[in-house]
């Protein structure tokens, strides 16, 4: 089965990807202890760069066969060390080519450079109307010949999902903030004031006009129309904590809020009664399985997964926001 990895994430693949480097943008006519010792740097030098913000490689396989990989590089060259990050090292075995593996790789590196807050990517190559398939622009000829091109990473739809106390709303504001994109709120199109629930059919009517918006950050499930907004969304956020983690979130805001008004639901005060406990302490055994059989028609490098608050606040902190103010928010 054809799957895409991080290729940190299967170490036992480095040593043929570095010989496959090698061989393809190497110096050439080396002699057998030459070529294994620029080998034996490449693994070095990709374990090394494992580490810096600016930088993944990405693997294809088919079951264990390695397809092929490409990589996002802080730097690329001696020539425009201005610009970062680049897209680079899109590689296909000779045997796969023309089946459009390429395709596959070069959706889950621009999927990959939204998670990390990326806008723009360059690259530099010497073949001739190849990249602009997959949206490069170009910028001008490099002193070496090759053409320098960039590609737009447009994030315009985020859906974030995930059971009640992960921090959905909170999660959305923030990227809302960062991204300069709305943030919609789906319980405040449900609830009226005083938590009074509009018609379900006029309430999915105006969530699917949401969706169909071009920009927009939409926190909440409501199942009924969950999937159109998978298949529309650049990017899922998967807040896929357990019951306990649930409860945690959901006590802390009602210790915080009770009784006052929920910024993201005007005229609603939080609140707390059984139903909603049941919904809480249920979510994962009967409504996580639902969003799972959605999620398996989704492509992997589309969504975002988290298991832990803690790994969210990495990530923020890694590739959006450095405040810790904001992260405290959803500790």
């Amino acid at each position: 089965m054809l799957k895409i990895y991080d290729l940190r994430d299967k170490p036992k693949y480095i040593e043929e990807v570095a010989i496959l480097t090698q061989k393809q943008w190497g110096q050439k006519d080396l002699l057998k202890d030459e070529f294994e010792l620029k080998v034996k740097n490449k693994i070095l030098k990709i374990k090394s760069d494992f580490k810096k913000a600016n930088y993944c490689k990405l693997i294809l396989l088919d079951d264990d066969e390695l397809i092929g990989f490409i990589s996002i590089f802080p730097t690329d060259g001696e020539e425009r060390t201005d610009l970062s990050p680049w897209y680079a090292t899109m590689y296909v075995k000779k045997r796969y080519r023309g089946k459009g593996y390429s395709k596959i790789l070069n959706n889950a590196i621009l999927a990959e450079a939204r998670k990390r807050n990326i806008s723009k990517l360059y690259l530099k190559t010497d073949l001739e109307n190849y990249y602009e398939k997959f949206g490069a622009k170009f910028l001008e000829v490099l002193s070496n010949g090759e053409k320098l091109y960039y590609i737009d990473i447009l994030t315009n739809r985020i859906s974030i999902i995930g059971g009640s106390g992960s921090g959905k709303s909170t999660l959305a504001n923030i990227l809302s903030n960062e991204l300069n994109i709305p943030a919609i709120h789906l319980d405040s199109i449900n609830y009226n004031a005083n938590w009074v629930e509009i018609d379900k059919n006029k309430r999915d009517a105006i969530i699917s006009s949401k969706a169909n918006e071009e920009r927009w950050i939409i926190d909440g499930n409501y199942n009924k129309t969950l999937k159109e907004r998978l298949d529309k969304a650049d990017l899922i956020i998967w807040l896929d904590y357990s019951t306990v983690a649930h409860l945690k979130g959901v006590c802390k805001r009602i210790f915080k809020n009770y009784n006052k008004e929920k910024p993201d639901i005007p005229g609603c005060k939080e609140r707390i009664d059984f139903t909603f406990l049941r919904y809480v302490v249920t979510y994962n055994k009967r409504k996580r399985p639902k969003v799972l059989e959605l999620l398996k028609n989704i492509p992997d490098e589309k969504i975002l997964r988290f298991k832990r608050q803690k790994d969210l606040n990495k990530w923020l902190k890694r590739y959006y926001t450095h405040s810790k103010n904001i992260l405290d928010y959803i500790k």
